[in-house]
């Protein structure tokens, strides 16, 4: 629990940081470059006149690119503005016009800035990294992005990961629970994803079928990004930003098609020794004239694993099927595209699937549970702006659900009918306005042998805008406000029509050079929630009370940032406060609420050198439901968010310069949690484990890369602190896999 909710603290915090510095000491990696991202690509900038350092991170950014440069140079060097669609190379000669400094491209395809002076660059200290993150956040370097967490194509190509879990390594503020893909949900600073805006592809994402499922069932090898905004999110990230938000994104052809070239592919095959677990990915892509397509197809089949004592996990084999569709149409300045994507996992489970067994219960030990997501998205944005004209459109529809056949026929779904229009006002490089409108209409049905098709339903509709400006030369600050009206309706028919204002305001102020404080505070309206289809009781609720209220939150955010010559630390507090929440009953009605806050703090600090990185973040959250704190246990927050404690993530890596070879490493940790003995439970057990892996692109192959990799390679036995019911007597946890070894190929052609 947050030591803000006034529990003691324990030298065991500092044991952990130490055990996880110790351990990823032995590690070094080098980030590799985003797959096709070069230098003679063109990309949408949108780069204001201010210091050189944030300038290249900007570039970084909105390119893919990965930027080093030396610090001595870089740092208290004003650099141009650089706006519109060009190429990368284009884009880095506007910004540095006139500074004295020149570029090259290493040999794998990283751009490193010096100084034009010979004697100069002899002079300076050794180049530090900087890492683009993602290329299509426009409002990247906003005072409402300050506190997020991006995750780019370089960093997936480094983490190669097969679940959403191994996405967020590394992220201590991001817990994901559940040992298999099907099961997982994800935790941000202690907030269940549902109380976030979910998108993928700019797409409202709406599941909330089964508890003993996940949430929004994903293949990592589909996405080229994700942003996390935690805590605080601006207006235009959509309606029901509770707690912050959460944006995935898709390939598209850009990022995988060579420069210069019509078309291409790709195949991936992967080995796992623990589950004997096959995988196999197929790629085609290629652009003609204006026109562009990309079509991905991916299966994975495998046994149950072992987990660390090296005991058979049941119901954890794999039989997972994905595909991602994409066409394009780009002419003049106007950009159409439109994509399909289906992600379908169906095998034997534990009966509950979340879990691998409860000892009072006689229950059979497995059974079918057929999930999947499917999710289609248009989108439209123009290439090249200017001044007030900046318009971005975008409709989606998902469906998530769940078919459990035994042992009575259930089979439900969740569908979302999502739309956005909205505009940039760009009044100068450094001020805009986004402003627009969207909605959604939400649906979540249940039906078995003996229950007909029964729904509840949402519809919303938001007005927003938010400003992004900077006033001051080193003040950056971005506020703005939404208004939703949404109409709800209850499985006996029972409507209720409900208004909200929204609003979120956030800082970022650089005190001194390298320095930067930060801060936010939103106050968030978000509609009744749907109740999940599962446990619907049709005849028995009553929606007539008076005491079935929209949800509502207030949060904040404090913290600070500072980088000197590659070195960089952080540390925030925080706080969501979420009153009305909808309770999980099946028994008790929709009228039953939740008030719960979490609290807590994050820190972090890293070191960045040419070649390499390595990071460190602890965080440490608390939750508490109604102001009890015996209410801190895992089945009374669900679909609120987790009893965490206190998390401590490392990642490492490192690139050895024209060999081909990357090596890195990650160590997961959590410390004992004794929060969950306030209700009588059990504590949760520390943990830590750690992986390793070397990549491997052979010179006179360069169309290869081969990679292996060791998960778990102390052989841990444990359940993510972020998995349901491990401080119950009766429940055996689903615990994580044991020590596996994963072999993997890709061939691009």
């Amino acid at each position: 629990m947050s030591r803000f909710l006034g529990y003691p603290r324990n030298k065991s915090i500092l044991q952990g940081i130490a055990f996880a510095l110790v351990m990823g000491g032995t590690f070094a990696y080098v980030p590799t470059v985003a797959a096709q991202s070069t230098i003679s690509e063109e990309y949408d900038f949108d780069i204001p006149s201010q210091d050189l350092a944030n300038s290249l991170s900007t570039f970084g950014i909105q390119s893919g690119l990965q930027v080093s440069a030396h610090g001595d140079l870089v740092r208290g060097v004003k650099a141009n503005a650089v706006k519109g669609r060009m190429t990368a190379q284009d884009a880095l000669n506007k910004m540095i016009a006139g500074l004295d400094l020149k570029y090259e491209v290493t040999a794998d395809g990283s751009v490193l800035v010096s100084s034009s002076n010979a004697e100069a660059d002899e002079a300076t200290l050794s180049p530090i990294l900087i890492t683009g993150v993602s290329n299509s956040d426009r409002h990247a370097g906003s005072a409402d992005r300050v506190d997020s967490k991006y995750i780019s194509s370089v960093d997936l190509a480094r983490r190669n990961p097969t679940t959403v879990k191994e996405v967020f390594a590394g992220e201590a503020a991001v817990s994901v629970g559940g040992g298999i893909p099907v099961t997982q949900k994800v935790y941000v600073r202690g907030v269940e994803e549902h109380n976030l805006a979910v998108t993928i592809d700019g797409a409202r994402q709406n599941n909330k079928v089964f508890h003993h499922t996940g949430n929004n069932l994903i293949d990592p090898s589909l996405l080229k990004a994700v942003r996390v905004d935690p805590t605080i999110a601006p207006a235009d990230i959509g309606p029901g930003a509770l707690a912050g938000g959460i944006v995935y994104e898709t390939v598209d052809v850009d990022d995988v098609l060579e420069e210069g070239e019509s078309y291409g592919g790709f195949v991936t095959a992967s080995y796992d020794t623990n589950s004997e677990t096959y995988t196999n990915g197929n790629a085609l892509f290629g652009r003609v004239g204006d026109f562009e397509a990309l079509g991905f197809f991916k299966w994975g089949k495998g046994d149950d694993y072992d987990d660390g004592d090296g005991n058979q996990t049941v119901g954890t084999g794999t039989n997972l099927r994905s595909f991602l569709g994409k066409a394009g149409y780009e002419h003049d300045v106007h950009r159409f595209e439109l994509s399909g994507e289906l992600v379908d996992d169906e095998s034997d489970r534990p009966f509950r699937a979340n879990l691998q067994n409860l000892t009072n219960k006689n229950e059979s030990a497995e059974r079918v549970y057929a999930v999947k997501r499917s999710n289609f998205v248009f989108n439209y944005n123009m290439t090249e702006t200017s001044g007030w004209i900046d318009p971005r459109i975008t409709l989606g529809y998902g469906v998530s659900s769940v078919e459990v056949p035994s042992p009575f026929g259930s089979d439900a779904a969740t569908t979302s009918l999502s739309g956005k229009f909205e505009n940039d006002f760009n009044f100068d490089e450094n001020n805009k306005i986004t402003a627009g409108i969207d909605f959604y209409h939400d649906v979540n049905k249940y039906k078995d042998n003996t229950t007909p098709s029964t729904d509840e339903k949402a519809t919303n509709v938001g007005i927003f805008g938010q400003a992004r400006i900077e006033p001051l030369e080193n003040l950056r600050l971005s506020f703005g406000a939404r208004g939703d009206t949404q109409y709800f309706t209850g499985l006996d028919g029972t409507n209720f029509d409900n208004q909200g204002l929204s609003g979120n305001a956030s800082v970022a102020y650089e005190v001194i050079e390298g320095v930067t404080l930060k801060g936010g505070y939103s106050n968030v309206f978000g509609g009744i929630s749907l109740a999940e289809a599962y446990i619907y009781n049709p005849g028995a609720w009553d929606y007539n009370s008076n005491e079935v209220k929209p949800t509502r939150s207030q949060n904040y955010s404090l913290g600070f940032e500072t980088e000197f010559r590659g070195f960089s630390f952080d540390a925030s507090v925080f706080s969501s406060d979420i009153e009305n929440a909808r309770k999980a009953s099946w028994g008790g009605g929709p009228h039953l609420r939740h008030d719960f806050v979490t609290r807590g703090f994050e820190i972090g600090a890293g070191y960045d050198w040419t070649d390499g990185f390595a990071h460190i973040s602890y965080s440490d959250t608390g939750i508490k439901v109604d102001g009890d704190p015996s209410l801190s246990d895992s089945d009374t927050t669900q679909y609120l968010g987790a009893p965490l404690g206190r998390v401590i993530a490392f990642e490492t890596a490192h690139t050895f310069k024209d060999t081909g070879l990357s090596v890195g490493g990650t160590v997961d940790a959590a410390l004992k949690n004794k929060d969950t003995t306030k209700g009588g439970g059990n504590p949760q057990d520390s943990y830590a484990t750690f992986g390793l892996y070397a990549e491997y692109k052979p010179e006179d192959f360069e169309f290869l890369t081969l990679r292996l990799e060791g998960n778990n390679i102390n052989d841990a036995s444990y359940a993510d602190r972020a998995s349901y019911g491990q401080e119950f007597s009766n429940v055996e946890p689903a615990l994580e896999a044991g020590r596996s070894f994963l072999f993997s190929v890709r061939a691009d052609f």
